[in-house]
């Protein structure tokens, strides 16, 4: 051990205010980028030889702090069983990609190893589990957090930190096609198994009657990872089914639909932005929001994710790339997604 912030015996704000006293700009920035696709990173999945891509990633960085990804298998990732990670090979993978990321930062830091989970591990060989919308017809809290619980062990395994879990949208219109991400139209519905899927996912990782930050952290476990529940919030409002487009609500209908769900997150590591506006105001700009209602009032202590890309969307407002990315991060985004806005920052910004 040379510097505090490698002291596990402090807290957790006294180890990363030491650390951010050391980092550089550059090095901060990086920290709060997301912006490589996972399975980018390697020419191929059995030598895991690195592309230059990450290698110049990394560098410019000075390491990463989150890779969204590494072992995602679908269509649209393009990813399979001929050039994607087994499953069995997943904890190999994650350590080299690691090892990699700690040698070529200044400061050790680990990357955060992001996964989606929608209903099971998006990845070769994952467990698969009913969609929400079939397991909210069940009402079944408790059989909820048991397979969450399963999902965690599964990832913990696989070197995972963060899994990305669709819990607070709504349906409201049968033509919006995340519909199957729901658990259905109802919020209370939905505030109790978001509770039970962070319960399942964390255990008691984070409690609303502790400062997260004011404590050691916690021995990393088998079968405990942080979940980073989403969409932050009423995207399954949009007018007209359309994904991502406007939401229309009063206050009044905000408070008695949304509220409720803005306080189950409050254990939560993380909530994912949502990509719609409310009332015209981008969710990912929106401060009210982000900080006062979700930390300031409900008393949650996770990050804020963007969704992918959305803070590119939000160049029709910004004259600039690095004006977005200043509101985005003043209204609480701590971490990127795929997007180029965050690249634009600089030391000079």
């Amino acid at each position: 051990m040379q510097y505090p912030y490698q002291d596990a015996a402090l807290t957790i704000r006294e180890r990363v205010t030491d650390l951010l006293s050391r980092m550089s700009t550059q090095e901060k920035i990086g920290q709060v980028n997301q912006h490589l696709y996972g399975w980018e990173t390697f020419e191929d999945s059995q030598s895991l030889t690195f592309t230059e891509k990450f290698k110049a990633h990394v560098e410019w960085g000075g390491g990463v702090g989150a890779l969204y990804g590494l072992f995602r298998a679908d269509p649209w990732s393009k990813v399979n069983f001929e050039n994607g990670v087994r499953a069995q090979d997943s904890w190999r993978v994650a350590n080299k990609v690691q090892e990699y990321v700690m040698a070529h930062s200044r400061w050790g830091v680990p990357a955060l190893i992001v996964e989606e989970c929608p209903h099971g591990h998006q990845g070769l060989e994952g467990i698969s589990y009913p969609t929400n919308i079939g397991r909210g017809n069940m009402f079944n809290t408790r059989l909820m957090q048991q397979s969450s619980h399963l999902m965690a062990q599964e990832l913990a395994l696989k070197g995972v930190n963060l899994a990305l879990v669709s819990t607070l949208d709504l349906v409201k219109d049968p033509r919006w096609g995340r519909s199957e991400e729901c658990f259905g139209e109802d919020p209370i519905l939905a505030v109790r198994m978001s509770e039970a899927v962070v319960a399942g996912f964390q255990g008691d990782l984070i409690q609303s009657d502790v400062a997260f930050l004011d404590q050691p952290a916690k021995p990393r476990t088998t079968d405990a990872i942080g979940v980073v529940l989403k969409h932050c919030i009423a995207q399954g409002e949009a007018l007209g089914g359309h994904n991502s487009g406007t939401v229309t609500i009063g206050q009044r209908e905000f408070s008695d639909v949304y509220e409720p769900l803005l306080s189950s997150v409050k254990n939560a590591a993380g909530v994912m932005a949502a990509y719609n506006d409310v009332d015209g105001v981008p969710c990912h700009i929106n401060q009210p929001l982000l900080t006062q209602d979700l930390r300031d009032v409900n008393g949650f202590q996770g990050i804020v994710m963007a969704d992918g890309v959305a803070l590119d969307r939000l160049s029709g407002i910004f004259e600039t790339q690095p004006e977005a990315a200043a509101a985005a991060l003043n209204a609480g985004v701590d971490l990127s997604l795929w997007d180029q806005t965050f690249l634009t920052l600089d030391s000079s910004h």
